[in-house]
């Protein structure tokens, strides 16, 4: 068997501008070429050509990465003994950053939050209705739970499942028929807001604005487990406004009226500051959501803008532009790694805007 017969490309089929590309050589089990066999030559958007290393990572596993600066189509060529591998050449596209859909909302409220479930997504307005929408913006249909529920902040679950926090009552778990399937929390919770489900725990973080701390329960059993902050006296912490977790299981805890970032370990002991307050950029003002993507960066959303950090809380960049309309943004989500996307609510318009960053 030839050696370029026994190996095969795999990766992401498109990028953002400066995200790393991964391509994975895969072999078969009988192939005994080695890296150095190996010839990879990235053309860029630019049409502009360079030969890259093939990259081992002392496992038998083999890649190429790449970055681009320029939107547009990129190619990647690998062969083996000068002969082109399967799936070679590979085609990624590179897509532009920032504002790449705006989605009107069609009730006139302040929204609270969107999340992607499926291929759709889900926008909570204050009210007992979940509107449903396309990606590219048309209207589905809207979920209607129970009269008297107040949908704030939303988490989808493994099994399909929505939790959300009701407004001045509980945690709830909900299908999408409405259906609620359990309460969490109730007498304990006086203001939910932020919600972040563990993965492999089943333990729900809830952040209370008015106790100034976040809750924490076994969303399995209903049971409470411990708080984090300020020991629910409105002491350390002021307005928490959304929590959620690191890819490391760190836990971050956003302040609406501290305006900051805190980060706490996975037992709830606080480290640091990641985030102050400030309307430069690198700080945050009057911040309305956090939500952490594959790479561990954070994305906040603050009053007029939407800011990328780095795990450490080093500022990276902004993702929207002035004339893009953030105003009054709340809730935002990771709707896609390859490319980077978030989608954000946004009051001042009463819009879902949609960035790659």
């Amino acid at each position: 068997m030839r050696a370029a017969d026994c190996m095969t490309l795999s990766g992401e089929e498109s990028v953002t501008q400066s995200q790393t590309i991964v391509i994975k050589v895969i072999k078969t089990d009988e192939c005994n070429v080695h890296a150095n066999q190996l010839t990879a030559t990235w053309t860029q958007p630019t049409g502009e050509t360079y030969v890259t290393q093939v990259e081992d990572d002392n496992k038998g596993n083999y890649f190429v990465r790449g970055k681009f600066t320029s939107p547009g189509v990129c190619k990647l060529d690998v062969s083996a003994d000068g002969e082109p591998i399967k799936q070679s050449p590979m085609i990624i596209k590179i897509e532009k950053e920032g504002l790449v859909n705006t989605i009107q909302v069609h009730v006139d409220r302040n929204l609270s939050h969107v999340v992607k479930h499926g291929g759709f997504l889900l926008v909570s307005v204050f009210i007992n209705e979940i509107l449903v929408y396309k990606q590219s913006g048309k209207y589905i249909g809207t979920v209607i739970l129970p009269q008297g529920v107040v949908v704030d902040r939303m988490y989808k679950m493994k099994n399909g499942s929505l939790a959300f926090s009701d407004t001045y009552t509980c945690i709830k778990v909900c299908d999408m028929n409405g259906q609620v399937i359990k309460s969490i929390g109730q007498g304990l919770l006086i203001d939910p807001s932020g919600i972040h489900v563990h993965k492999t725990s089943n333990i729900v973080y809830v952040g209370d604005r008015y106790r100034g701390c976040v809750l924490i329960f076994d969303i399995g059993s209903g049971e409470f487990k411990g708080s984090i902050g300020s020991q629910c006296n409105r002491g350390q912490m002021s307005g928490v406004i959304d929590v959620t977790i690191t890819n490391k299981g760190h836990i971050l805890i956003l302040e609406y009226e501290n305006s900051r970032l805190q980060l706490f370990d996975n037992k709830g002991k606080f480290m640091k500051v990641l985030v102050g307050a400030g309307d430069e950029n690198g700080k945050v003002r009057y911040p309305g959501g956090v939500v952490v993507d594959e790479d561990d960066n954070i994305i906040i959303s603050s009053r007029h803008k939407l800011q990328l950090f780095s795990s450490d809380g080093n500022y990276i960049k902004r993702i929207d532009k002035p004339e893009d309309g953030i105003k009054r943004p709340y809730g935002l989500s990771i709707i896609s790694y390859h490319p980077r996307s978030v989608a954000v609510v946004n009051n001042g318009d009463k819009t879902i805007k949609i960035f790659n960053y």
